[in-house]
């Protein structure tokens, strides 16, 4: 603290020194220098007060916004950042600490019983509209994303989305594809002979071609065409999302975009997909006017078409989507779906691969359900509630390796308190996932692998509160494709342990632990990951 004290002091000195030699040299210049100075003033003006701590927010413990900007610039990884600037301060304000964001100022919440009322309260803490708001509509993020969608809206607008919402995701496991689509990721397996695979890679056109499936039933074949139109444009546009300057300086993007022709183009291909999703949806309704989708499977149907049929209710909470309003939650459901599952099946086999011990359990819980014959078998969807090991090295995974970083924020209506901290009104306030699955405070040994954490009567059980695991959320806004990525993930899993002995390089910079890049927003990616498949004997 006495470093920061020492740099703050000097930061205003020199702030100080800095004034006094411009009222000294004033009087020397022309007009304009006059017009200059006063705007340079007033830009520095605004910095100093966005960058300072309000004095609303002064009763807690907080990360000075040029610490935590330095740590951004200079690269230091997620982790790293999260256990230096927020982890160490845990019990200094009750498991809450303030830190600058794109967004201004926001608290962290660390404390499980605090995140419990923060999820569970949203008539206090709804999700904060300033999340979409602040970037113009002409911003790549806002064109792609829409004014709202399930995940920003709030009230009744809220309701009436997850309404028509709730029955397409508790009808939709279609585990049939699932295993069809891991099919033809283990032909790209075999077609490596043994040799190193870059495996996020696989994994994240396994899953494109997952959401492109069941999003709205169109094949995207990225698992063995990686450079197709549809998945170029998308990685393109996705790409951009949270790139420097345009995050911090979005005036860059909406007034000057004419000297930023990479950018120019990540909008042209942004336009090509808005095309390709309008007509996905209009032939869409064309053929279920023509077609009797009762004769399909509901488990097997694609998502749009799901929500199609459940959005013909008779009330106003009940009416259909209109055909923006099903863009908006389809590419939603496209950006945050493929993601985080491909990220947890990557650093899921990467677990099983370093712990052989953990990957032989596991392997051997599928086999006594599937057997080991030598043709290709997945789970039926009643078997993929008999591989309860296999589930809790998911879990861990999802722990250690939490494929979102931070929760929307969630906005204070009122000045309230949490746990005994008076949050303000109109307070901005987030969960950091590091900072609460690898808290020392609340794990033994958080950066060890340990699917028996969540065995009966095992960590997470002992725990005071269930909110210090949160890998989907919690509350009544729990993500709601948790089940879709749990059973999705489980027939990967199980078909890839059935036919594979896994295993890390021997020169792998992941040797002693998993090594992550710069993060995307959502997820914090792993840095050039490769695995080894090298089939079983006893599996063609």
């Amino acid at each position: 603290m006495a470093s920061i004290d020492s740099m703050v002091s000097q930061l205003l000195q020199a702030r100080h020194g800095f004034l006094d030699n411009i009222i000294h040299h004033l009087g020397k210049h022309s007009k304009a220098t006059y017009i200059t100075t006063a705007i340079a003033l007033y830009i520095g003006a605004k910095i100093y007060n966005v960058l300072s701590l309000p004095k609303s927010l002064r009763h807690i413990a907080h990360v000075p916004a040029p610490v935590w900007m330095s740590s951004l610039m200079r690269g230091e990884t997620t982790l790293d950042r999260t256990k230096r600037l927020l982890i160490s301060r845990m019990t200094e304000t009750n498991g809450m600490v303030c830190k600058f964001s794109q967004l201004g100022w926001e608290v962290t919440v660390m404390n499980p019983k605090a995140i419990k009322t923060l999820l569970q309260r949203t008539d206090i803490f709804p999700k904060s509209e300033v999340t979409i708001d602040n970037f113009d509509s002409r911003s790549l993020i806002r064109r792609y994303f829409g004014k709202t969608n399930l995940t920003l809206a709030n009230g009744h607008e809220w309701m009436r989305r997850r309404k028509i919402a709730n029955p397409a995701f508790k009808r939709a496991l279609p585990v049939k594809m699932f295993a069809r689509l891991t099919s033809q990721a283990s032909e790209q397996l075999d077609q490596s002979n043994g040799a190193p695979v870059m495996i996020a890679s696989l994994m994240q056109r396994f899953t494109l071609d997952v959401i492109g499936l069941a999003g709205f039933g169109f094949d995207l074949n990225s698992i063995s065409s990686p450079d197709g139109q549809w998945v170029t444009a998308y990685n393109d546009v996705a790409d951009g999302f949270m790139a420097f300057p345009f995050i911090f300086l979005p005036i860059l993007e909406t007034e000057f975009i004419q000297f930023f022709p990479n950018r120019r183009k990540k909008h042209e291909q942004l336009t090509k997909l808005d095309g390709f999703f309008e007509s996905i949806i209009e032939h869409k309704r064309e053929t279920l006017k023509n077609v009797n989708s009762e004769s399909v499977d509901d488990n097997e149907k694609d998502l749009l078409t799901l929500l199609m049929e459940a959005g013909r209710g008779e009330d106003d909470d009940s009416e259909p989507l209109t055909n923006q309003e099903l863009r908006d939650e389809l590419v939603l459901f496209f950006f945050a779906g493929h993601d985080t599952t491909s990220h947890a099946l990557t650093c899921a086999l990467y677990y099983l691969a370093v712990n052989p011990d953990i990957q032989e359990k596991a392997r051997q819980e599928v086999l006594d359900v599937l057997g080991d014959a030598q043709e290709e078998k997945f789970p039926t969807i009643q078997q993929l509630r008999q591989f309860p090991y296999l589930a809790r090295v998911m879990k861990e995974t999802l722990r250690i390796a939490s494929p979102p970083v931070n929760l929307v924020q969630r906005i204070a209506q009122h000045d309230t308190e949490l746990e005994g901290v008076v949050i303000p009104k109109d307070t901005l306030l987030t969960v950091d996932f590091y900072a609460i699955h690898h808290n020392h405070h609340l794990w033994k040994n958080p950066e060890v692998f340990n699917p028996d954490r969540f065995s009966e009567g095992g960590e997470l059980e002992s725990m005071d509160s269930s909110y210090a695991y949160l890998p989907f959320g919690g509350g009544g806004r729990q993500c709601i494709a948790m089940n879709f990525s749990i059973a999705e993930q489980k027939v990967v899993l199980s078909g890839l342990l059935r036919k594979y002995d896994i295993s890390l390089p021997e020169n792998s910079i992941h040797k002693h632990s998993l090594q992550f890049g710069p993060s995307t927003g959502l997820i914090v990616p792993t840095k050039d990951l490769e695995l080894k498949f090298i089939r079983r004997n006893q599996v063609i």
